[in-house]
Order: structure tokens, then C-alpha cells, then sequence
């Protein structure tokens, strides 16, 4: 029954992708990130940014004279979701990669389906546990939480002397990894971490455990969450008269947070993120107006990442003996890669061996990048 059930929902995804038939010499890749939602903006972007790249090899002949077919899926940064594209994927033979997901806690428990059925998988989903688990199938070329976590730490014990924190998170396997990570750096600056709270990622009204973090009178609160709680805890800080530093992920780092919070509470709040700006090279300029001309708009905060994680995804392609999984399986650990973002090899676990992370300051009702 439960087999059924799984199948049933695979076929109505399928229905619902609009998929088409391919032809033989196609190689069909698969994608997945959240594409709607609160978190629509950063996973669509990530698909847009894959689906330029793929279009690109297209118009030169793809890749060994076939064409890419690109097939994105939306998993609604729902682990069960997640999974049943995965499963969907992993029953398609014609699918030989795929790229995603996004969130941490949904590319957890999809990491065993994927395995079972042999499927390459380059993932942006930054929990460092991920990359520990033992499987073999994926590959991560963007910055872990060790990372993200460790940046705005070392910032505000060491360039802006601030030593009291109090940590918020929103329990999920995301949020609960990237704040116990910037713990452990805070204190291992000198700093001391307060309190620890942990919210539901529903949640919109903090109001009382605000009321709770204003008795302990830290100057830092790291909140390890998503949008919109990102938004909504630091309005209502304000709001409340907590003037502490505020800082967050990468998942706050859209315009939609600085617009939600207005533009003067969050003034001087301070957001990690995998990516520099879109006008700091003239690759990353070029792709902007790329975007624009392909999309008619321009690229959203993981476009480059999209992007960049199909150049990563076509070079094990490109250098796999026969085009299916086994073939670019074979490739996808061993290859090195120029991407848009930089170059790209992997460790024995599947990492980035060069990710680099960026932090930026809210200033002016803009993300501006700080130069360390």
C-alpha cells in the first residue's frame, strides 16, 4: 500500500512538472530545490541559474552532441517532499544527475534514496553532516556551516568586541547545526553564549521570548532560521527596544528581509552568504545581463550557485565514459572544475576543497559587502 502510495504521488509530480518525452541521445538531468514558499525566492533562483547554464551548452552542441533536458521539481523545503522526488528521479532511468537539494533537512533523508539507485548528486545544501554520512553519490561545491558559522564569530569577538551572545534557532537540522557552529567559534573567541532558545520554524510571534533574551542583555543575537522568522524576530527586536548585533544565514539574504524588517531596524544587521555580489567581477556582470536577456529579470540571490553547480554536474558528464550513472558517477568526485564562482575540487568526503564565504552588513536599506 505504502509502494503504491509513493508511486501514485511520483506519477502526479511528473504530470505536475510538465514533463516531456526525450529522445534517446537526450541526457536528462534532474534538479530540486524549493520553488514555492517562503523560501521560492533562493530555490527558483538556483533552478534559473542551472537552467541558463544548461541552455548555454545547448546552443553549442551540449555536451558529446546531445542535448541537456534539464528537469527541475519542487520539493517546498519539505523533507517528505524531498524524498518523493527523489524516489521520482531515482525510477526515471533517463535521469542520470541531479542537482539538489537545497535545504539541509530535506537533502538528509533524501541522501539514502539517492545512493540506493547509484544517482550523482551535486548539492548546495550546506549542514557539514551531510558530507559525513558515508555516502558516495554526492558532491557539495559550496561552503559548509563550519564556515558560514565560523565568519560572523570571528567579526564580532574579534573586529567588534563583542563578547554576549544569545543564541535563537529554529530547530531544524539547519538552524540547530549553523547556530551550535557559531557557538562554538564565539566562545572560542573569548566570547560567552547566555542562553540558547529554540523556536518552531511556524512561529511568528516572539514577542515573549524576546521579552526573555532582553533579561540576559547581550550584546549578539545569532538566530540560526529562515524567512520569514528572520524578518519577523528582528522586527520585533527592535520594536522592543534590543538593540543588540543581530546576525544571520544565508537564507536572510534577500531583499524581501530588509523590506519586511524596514529599512532603518535593520540597519547594521549582518548576514552570511556562500556568493559575492553580481557587479564584483566582469564573469559574474556577464551572467547578470545573461539572465536578465533569458528571464526577463534579473538573477536571484543562488542563481550564480545554480549556475556554477551545473558547471560541476556537465564536467562529470563531459568526462564520464557512457552516459549514465554509473558512468558519471565514476567522474564526479575527481573533477576540477573554473566555474563561474571560482575553481571547484573536491576532498575525499565531497568538498569543496576552495568554498570560500562573504559576509555582509544591512546599510542603507542594501546588503554591503564587508572587506575583511
Amino acid at each position: 500500500m505504502n509502494r503504491t502510495r509513493i508511486l501514485l504521488t511520483a506519477a502526479a509530480l511528473l504530470f505536475a512538472s510538465g514533463a516531456m518525452p526525450v529522445l534517446a541521445d537526450d541526457i536528462v538531468l534532474g534538479g530540486s530545490a524549493p520553488m514555492s514558499g517562503a523560501q521560492a525566492e533562493f530555490g527558483q533562483s538556483q533552478i534559473d541559474g542551472a537552467q541558463l547554464y544548461f541552455d548555454q551548452l545547448n546552443e553549442k552542441d551540449g555536451i558529446k552532441g546531445n542535448k541537456v533536458v534539464f528537469r527541475p521539481l519542487d520539493d517546498r523545503a519539505d523533507p517528505r517532499q524531498g524524498t518523493l522526488v527523489a524516489q521520482q528521479f531515482c525510477d526515471d532511468s533517463a535521469v542520470i544527475g541531479v542537482i539538489g537539494h537545497m535545504n539541509s533537512g530535506v537533502t538528509m533523508p533524501a541522501l539514502d534514496i539517492y545512493s540506493e539507485c547509484g544517482m550523482p548528486q551535486v548539492v548546495p545544501a550546506t549542514n557539514p553532516e551531510l558530507m559525513r554520512m558515508g555516502f558516495k553519490t554526492v558532491v557539495r561545491p559550496v561552503a559548509n556551516d563550519f564556515v558560514q558559522g565560523a565568519l560572523p564569530a570571528k567579526y564580532v569577538t574579534e573586529k567588534l568586541g563583542l563578547k554576549n551572545a544569545v543564541l535563537v534557532h529554529d530547530k531544524t537540522v539547519f538552524g540547530q547545526g549553523i547556530a551550535g557552529v557559531f557557538k562554538d567559534n564565539f566562545e572560542a573567541g573569548g566570547g560567552k553564549v547566555s542562553g540558547t532558545y529554540g523556536t518552531n520554524p511556524e512561529d511568528v510571534d516572539f514577542s515573549a521570548l524576546i521579552a526573555s533574551i532582553k533579561l540576559e542583555n547581550p550584546d549578539v543575537v545569532y538566530m540560526g532560521a529562515g524567512m520569514p522568522q528572520l524578518a519577523l524576530f528582528l522586527k520585533q527586536m527592535r520594536e522592543q527596544g534590543l538593540k543588540a548585533q543581530f546576525i544571520g544565514p544565508d537564507i536572510g539574504f534577500t531583499v524581501d528581509f530588509i523590506t519586511q524588517v524596514g529599512a532603518a531596524s535593520a540597519e547594521g544587521a549582518l548576514m552570511t552568504f556562500q556568493l559575492p555580489p553580481y557587479d564584483s567581477s566582469p564573469e559574474l556582470k556577464d551572467f547578470s545581463d545573461r539572465h536578465q536577456a533569458r528571464f526577463g529579470r534579473a538573477p536571484g540571490p543562488y542563481a550564480s550557485l545554480g549556475f556554477a553547480n551545473a558547471q560541476v554536474m556537465a564536467a562529470a558528464v563531459e568526462k564520464a565514459e557512457s552516459l549514465d550513472r554509473a558512468g558519471v558517477l565514476a567522474q564526479l568526485h575527481g573533477v576540477t572544475v573554473d566555474t563561474l564562482l571560482g575553481p571547484v575540487a573536491f576532498d575525499e568526503n565531497g568538498e569543496n576543497t576552495t568554498a570560500p564565504m562573504y559576509l555582509y552588513v544591512v546599510k542603507d536599506g542594501k546588503f554591503e559587502l564587508i572587506k575583511q
